[in-house]
């Protein structure tokens, strides 16, 4: 029989186990968010298309330097990662673990680690392996048999089913011990300890706070004045302003930028840009390996193999002469260290001298002197504390902010950060964004940007002279232009939109086989007319839509135009009525046959000015003196026609009368007189028949002889 030794020791179990491994999960977590500590965030450039630029700065010795990377940051650092070494060496090589995923890797193990997790459940699968086992009455090696339930007493006598582990000592000696009462086991399987260990790192990675290890190699032990710089995924600043606005004063502007560091590393006394302006950035994998499928061709290996050819016999040629060696270009040791920014050097000389104050209002009937104090030291204590903590300054396309003193961001807050500070010219007007909805009209703020900077797109608070009026949002404005920001709606107006069409300055062009073509413009106006019940004068923008290739002629002071739509000014006086004109023309060209109206005066015109020959002007002047006559005949042919109707309904009258009488004898005085009326209506009538008709035959004449007189002209 084959003896058995018993132990029983401390237990080591799979919970307590788990519980270990939490801990140092815990604390690989904490080292997550730790970098390198000599080579400090110097300067962060925030850009409003999702990436961040970083700059690490510090003197560091030895021949190389780790920079701890998270997971969603690295494939950012890799493709712009960029480390210059100011005191004169170079970096010589980056180094970093291959990603590869979990999936992956465990698919590599040996089948009997890839899911043990605890004593219980591993030392099953080690069956065969052979280990040394520690406990408290000594220690066991030999090869895993296996672990099987067995019911043990406990303290109270009690039996219990307890795990146990049996070991081949020896070729013919087996050791059981209680599976809860191992302490330390080593495993003398080297593949399967190496397997082992990696399966812990396939689980230890299965988070993002997992870091990434960058070890940057450089050339020499000595010392080293390194800048590392890169860019990753980072939340975009927002801005967001306050308008205080006064009547006939102006508008004070105030910008704060909202910026939030989730970096993992908190950002101390760095020199904070932020961009106005997205270049194009996308991501790109390069940390994961990529392979390609390749196509298997060992079908074709041959089969035989060739004998080897008999060799080729010949002379060499001189070879060539090498190139000559490049000489170094010295560009590291060209290399020096840059001016102290702006921003650094303000951090010397001190804030910028705050604005000036705004005009203090004068008192109204509503303010006595205390309260108009109040407001003065209000107003003048805003623009101290919106002081502009940044210099502005264009860069290419973009405009940058660059804070004028070292900015301090803990990881996982957010900072704000005064970026505008300036008096811009504004006021407070009406706008008529839907002009025919009858919709009343916002209230708005007219903000004309000066020559300074853009402003970002971004929420507004406003304030009307001293009060809280509402609140916008403002769009991109860019240097020059103007934008309206609305805050309210109010009524009291009724507005009116009038439009007219008509076509000016005709000039003949040519007259060929009597066609004639001639040039001008169409003009089309709106007026654009607006009554107020309000006790105040007021301005009002009127939105209207420019017409399709017309130009606006003379336009209005003071007119907005964005894009193709543009803002109208109408100045209105308290309880009365105000009016602006939108004359927009443009060049058209058109034939015509006969002596048109358009025609006719072209042809006047062409008079006056041209100083034609007489061979043309002859011509010319004859038809003029036609359309005249023809004007005239019209005109008598049209009189004419309006007698005629009127003789006819006095002829009907007059038969209606005659056919009322009686044939008595009684009636034929009064039917005779009829008759005579009747008659002289007639004559009448015919009179005026035959006077159209030879209006006629003479409006026909002189058709004809215009026709003759129009070929007769040729003018190109």
């Amino acid at each position: 029989m084959v003896p058995m030794r018993l132990s029983s020791v401390i237990l080591v179990m799979s919970s307590v186990s788990a519980g270990l491994l939490g801990v140092a999960l815990a604390g690989c977590g904490a080292a997550a968010v730790q970098t390198a500590p000599d080579l400090p965030i110097s300067k962060v450039v925030l850009y409003q298309n999702g990436v961040g630029y970083f700059e690490r700065r510090g003197t560091v010795k030895g021949e190389a330097v780790e920079l701890r990377v998270r997971p969603d940051q690295i494939n950012d650092v890799l493709k712009s990662l960029s480390v210059l070494d100011l005191s004169g060496g170079v970096p010589s090589s980056v180094s970093l673990p291959v990603e590869r995923s979990g999936d992956s890797l465990a698919a590599e193990l040996p089948p009997q680690v890839r899911n043990a997790t605890g004593m219980t459940a591993l030392l099953p699968v080690l069956r065969g392996a052979q280990i040394e086992v520690e406990t408290a009455d000594g220690t066991f090696a030999g090869r895993v048999v296996g672990v099987e339930m067995s019911n043990r007493p406990n303290d109270k006598g009690e039996q219990q089913p307890t795990a146990m582990l049996t070991l081949m000592d020896g070729e013919d000696e087996l050791v059981t011990t209680p599976v809860a009462g191992v302490q330390r086991v080593t495993i003398g399987d080297r593949t399967l300890s190496v397997g082992l260990q990696q399966s812990l790192e396939i689980s230890r990675s299965d988070g993002a706070w997992k870091p990434v290890t960058l070890t940057i190699r450089l050339a020499g032990d000595s010392s080293h004045d390194l800048i590392v710089s890169y860019i990753h995924e980072v939340p975009i600043w927002r801005p967001a302003y306050r308008a205080w606005v006064e009547s006939g004063k102006g508008v004070q502007l105030q910008g704060w930028a909202i910026v939030d560091n989730v970096s993992g590393e908190p950002w101390t006394d760095v020199n904070l840009t932020l961009v106005v302006g997205s270049p194009l950035s996308f991501r790109y994998d390069l940390h994961t390996p990529h392979h390609v499928t390749r196509p298997d061709l060992t079908s074709r290996l041959p089969t035989t193999a060739d004998a080897p050819p008999e060799p080729d016999v010949g002379y060499e040629m001189a070879p060539p002469s090498p190139p000559p060696m490049a000489e170094a270009s010295g560009a590291y040791d060209d290399m020096k260290e840059e001016a102290p920014s702006a921003a650094y050097r303000s951090k010397k000389s001190g804030a910028p001298s705050p604005p000036r104050s705004m005009p203090k209002p004068s008192a109204g009937p509503s303010y006595d002197r205390q309260q108009v104090a109040e407001e003065s030291q209000k107003r003048d204590a805003m623009i101290r504390s919106a002081q502009a903590l940044v210099t502005g300054k264009e860069v290419g396309a973009l405009y940058t902010y660059e804070a004028t003193t070292p900015i301090t961001v803990p990881d996982r807050s957010a900072a704000l950060v005064n970026i505008v500070s300036r008096k811009v010219d504004g006021q407070d007007v009406f706008l008529f964004r839907e002009p025919t909805s009858g919709a009343a009209p916002f209230r708005a703020v007219l903000l004309r940007n000066g020559k300074d900077s853009a402003l970002e797109g971004g929420p507004i608070t406003l304030y009307v002279d001293g009060t809280f009026a509402g609140e916008g949002f403002i769009g991109r404005v860019g240097k020059d232009e103007t934008a309206f920001i609305p805050y309210a709606r109010e009524g009291g107006f009724a507005v009116n939109i009038q439009t007219e069409s008509r076509t000016d300055e005709l000039r003949l062009v040519k007259v060929v086989d009597g066609r004639i073509t001639i040039q001008g413009k169409r003009v089309y106006t709106r007026t654009v007319a607006i009554d107020s019940n309000r006790d105040q004068e007021s301005v009002a923008y009127v939105k209207l839509g420019l017409t399709g290739g017309m130009t606006m002629q003379d336009p209005p002071k003071d007119i907005v135009k964005s894009g193709g739509e543009i803002y109208l000014p109408v100045r209105i006086k308290a309880k009365s009525k105000g009016e602006a004109k939108l004359v927009e023309s443009t060049p058209v060209e058109f034939v015509e046959a006969g002596l048109t109206p358009t025609v006719v005066t072209a042809f006047r015109y062409f008079l006056q000015n041209a100083k034609p020959e007489d061979a043309i002007a002859g011509p010319v002047r004859e038809l003029m003196a036609i359309y005249d006559e023809v004007a005239r005949i019209q005109a008598d042919s049209q009189s004419l026609r309006e007698q005629r109707e009127i003789l006819e309904r006095e002829a009907q009258r007059i038969q209606s009368n005659l056919d009322a009488l009686p044939d008595a004898v009684v009636a034929a005085a009064l039917r005779k007189q009829l008759l005579t009326q009747l008659e002289g209506v007639s004559k009448k009538a015919a009179d005026v028949a035959k006077r159209l008709v030879e209006n006629e035959v003479k409006l026909a004449a002189l058709q004809e002889k215009t026709v003759v007189l129009l070929r007769q002209i040729e003018l190109k």
